[in-house]
Order: structure tokens, then C-alpha cells, then sequence
């Protein structure tokens, strides 16, 4: 008896099929990480950005405000940035603790301005300060 062996190389086996699925599992892997880092990244500098803009606004009052009304205060802060909203309340708005702290140089005609905005992203403490002289 005669066997006919059926020749077909226009398709693919199981074995290549599974190993072509593996390979393309890993590379998504890493793509999803690559863009999650991204995306943590992108809200780190878009936090960093309001940072800078609140201190700037914060500094704009004290340069307009009158030389005697110049004192040190405390405040927070919550813009709407985004849709990034507080972990722990998700009703809240994001907060940054603001601290003004106004320091009067020996002979009382100049004052030293110091503006900090301090925020907290996934556990970690970011700061950004800024800090004029204002002459009487």
C-alpha cells in the first residue's frame, strides 16, 4: 500500500502560532509599561507647571500689595487641574500648601519675599519656592 503524504507549507503550526503569541505578549508588556511611565511623567510635570503658576500668582499679590501690608501667611490651594484629583478623597480637588514668608532685611526699607508651594504625588513630597526683594 501506498501512503500519500500531504505537503502544505502555506500555513503555520500550533508550536509557531503560541511562540508568535508569547513573543507579542512581551513586547506589549513593555509598551504598557513604557507609556504608564509616560503618563506618570506627564502629571508630575503638569503638577510641577500649576506649582509654578500658583507661586507666580501668589508673588504678583505681593509686589502689588502695599510695602506695610506685607506679612507671612499659610494656605492651600486646590485648582481643578486636569481631572488628577486626591487619592485619598476623590471629591477633592488636588491640594498645594502654599507658605508665604516675608523677612525684614536690618534698616527696614527692604523685605525679603519668599514663596513655597508643596504638593504630594503617589507618596512623594515635591516643593517649588521662589523669592524676591522688595524695596520700600
Amino acid at each position: 500500500m501506498e501512503q500519500r503524504v500531504l505537503k502544505n507549507n502555506k500555513g503555520l503550526t500550533l508550536v509557531e502560532v503560541l511562540i508568535s503569541m508569547v513573543v507579542f505578549l512581551l513586547v506589549s508588556l513593555a509598551m504598557m509599561q513604557t507609556a504608564l511611565i509616560g503618563i506618570d511623567s506627564n502629571t508630575r510635570n503638569i503638577m510641577r507647571d500649576e506649582a509654578v503658576n500658583i507661586a507666580e500668582s501668589i508673588m504678583n499679590q505681593a509686589r502689588n500689595a502695599p510695602f506695610e501690608s506685607l506679612v507671612s501667611t499659610s494656605n492651600t490651594v486646590r485648582p481643578k487641574i486636569r481631572n488628577i484629583k486626591d487619592p485619598s478623597n476623590s471629591d477633592l480637588d488636588f491640594p498645594f500648601a502654599t507658605t508665604v514668608t516675608v523677612t525684614t532685611i536690618p534698616g527696614g526699607d527692604n523685605r525679603i519675599i519668599t514663596i513655597e508651594v508643596v504638593w504630594q504625588w503617589r507618596g512623594e513630597n515635591y516643593r517649588h519656592s521662589l523669592s524676591t526683594i522688595r524695596k520700600r
